[in-house]
């Protein structure tokens, strides 16, 4: 953050500390057994990338909206892909995949989660980030 100038508050921190960690456990178990994990780890991931969109598009002058919301599908799409390729390809060598696929209805939900977090920060973005979005 020092070499663009960005200064976080320690909630900011954590919150972005706390994405790593949700889904550090979640790989132990909980993505398996908590129905509703998976859901918080992509609303939780998706609001970080909507956080920097919002601020950077905020900073250029320039409605953060269609941008927050491009990014985060775009990336969720991306990310998506990539899961099913290291599954596919893990299965494919007979190997214990490090992400998995549940079919398209999960992918479905993961994508909308994505979009729970990106209308987060777009309803909550100026009184959240608007000292960030200000920052010269």
């Amino acid at each position: 953050t020092r070499a663009y100038g960005v200064k976080l508050q320690p909630w900011q921190r954590a919150y972005v500390n706390t994405a790593m960690v949700t889904h550090a456990v979640g790989m132990l178990g909980p993505y398996d057994d908590v129905w509703w994990w998976d859901h918080l780890t992509h609303a939780h991931s998706s609001s970080i990338l909507a956080g920097i969109v919002y601020v950077v598009s905020r900073r250029k002058g320039r409605d953060p909206g269609p941008r927050v919301v491009a990014a985060v599908i775009s990336f969720g799409l991306v990310w998506e892909a990539i899961e099913y390729a290291i599954h596919a390809t893990a299965k494919r060598l007979d190997l214990e995949p490090i992400l998995v696929t549940y079919g398209r209805k999960d992918t479905f939900l993961d994508i909308v989660f994505d979009l729970v977090g990106a209308v987060l920060v777009l309803a909550f973005g100026d009184r959240v980030l608007g000292e960030l979005a200000a920052n010269e």
